[in-house]
């Protein structure tokens, strides 16, 4: 796993630099679309008006679901949850704030507080089958692990005088990550989309290794476990909901696994594709695993040499912005309906190509 802030070169951290500035006052360089072999190629993909409306109604809509202390709940009326403070976190991170900078600077500060106090009373060690979140029980008991870490791992390095509990808060989340992984490279199959599950803890471990932490974990027995997952899946039928997410999802540790030219991750590109452009439902009947899925799909292409993110973003982006709620969230209709989530996670889709989360991973 790469160490973001250590292995890039300065020309590179210059330009990621530049990439934190708000929109407004940046366009995007020739040298932004050639960065050195193995960092992907930026695709020259913008965020229309009319999807810059949206992220600015999505984003009001979720502040104004956020209590005076940080932390969100799986919607309004609901206790507080880790899973959607960190994606909170994170879409606020997209849109180019830092703690000390941006539209919401202050916002993020105090998310940031709520996701270290929230991540330091878990309990360490395995989780056991019990009282859970929405999202826990569809992706996994470790998901608000997964996402705290990924979260905490974005904003490391940027957190001033409050680093170093950033820093012990993460590794205590990366121990307990990398000791709950499989055998066979999964997170555990007790939820209802174990897919997403592996993938999001194989990110939140990738991410972590980025910013220099010790991860004890097999990133590549992730990578074998969703190949054996696609090959069965291939070999049967499945609803569009279970296919169109694993596909989807799958892409983001194949991409970045070295098996871009493997047959699997092709067949798995190629169908989440054609199926967000001839069927209406990953749109329409969404559940926060899809809004999720379209993020972990963008992130991929608009770096890929392929060059499938000039057409990915508009089609997945148009799709996002007609089932957009007229108060600006996104509702889930299946599984994760947290409308906290599943707005997080649209606007997480939309502000891809502000390129503001990290790219060393990929």
């Amino acid at each position: 796993m790469p160490h973001r802030r250590i292995v890039l070169p300065l020309v590179v951290l210059a330009m990621l630099a530049a990439q934190h500035a708000p929109r407004s006052t940046r366009e995007l360089t020739a040298a932004e679309t050639e960065l050195p072999a193995g960092l992907g190629t930026f695709q020259p993909v913008a965020i229309t008006p009319a999807g810059q409306k949206s992220i600015d109604k999505g984003m009001k809509w979720l502040l104004g679901a956020m209590r005076h202390d940080g932390k969100i709940g799986a919607d309004e009326n609901y206790p507080p949850d880790l899973s959607c403070t960190a994606m909170l976190g994170l879409a606020l991170l997209a849109e180019g704030n830092t703690p000390y900078g941006g539209p919401h600077a202050d916002e993020l500060r105090r998310v940031l507080d709520a996701v270290l106090s929230m991540a330091d009373a878990l309990p360490s060690g395995a989780r056991r089958p019990g009282r859970t979140t929405l999202v826990q029980h569809k992706i996994g008991l470790n998901a608000d692990r997964f996402l705290a870490a990924i979260f905490l791992s974005e904003i490391i390095g940027e957190t001033g005088e409050v680093d170093g509990d950033v820093r012990k808060t993460l590794e205590r989340l990366v121990q307990d990550i990398s000791a709950t992984q499989g055998a066979d490279g999964t997170w555990g199959d007790e939820s209802w989309a174990p897919v997403l599950g592996t993938v999001l803890g194989w990110e939140s471990l990738r991410n972590s290794a980025s910013c220099g932490m010790k991860v004890d974990a097999s990133a590549e027995l992730v990578g074998q476990a969703l190949l054996k997952q696609l090959r069965l899946k291939l070999k049967s039928q499945e609803g569009w909901m279970h296919d169109f997410y694993k596909n989807a999802s799958s892409i983001r540790v194949l991409y970045s696994m070295g098996y871009r030219d493997d047959p699997l991750y092709q067949q798995s590109l190629e169908r989440t594709i054609f199926t967000a452009q001839k069927d209406e439902r990953p749109f329409k009947e969404a559940g926060g695993e899809e809004y999720l899925a379209f993020f972990l799909v963008s992130e991929c292409l608009l770096q890929s040499p392929g060059g499938e993110g000039v057409s990915w973003y508009p089609l997945v982006s148009e799709g996002l912005m007609k089932v957009q709620n007229p108060d600006g969230s996104w509702t889930g209709h299946h599984c994760i309906t947290n409308r906290t989530f599943c707005t997080a996670a649209a606007l997480l889709t939309l502000q891809t190509p502000n390129y503001c989360l990290s790219i060393s991973n990929l």
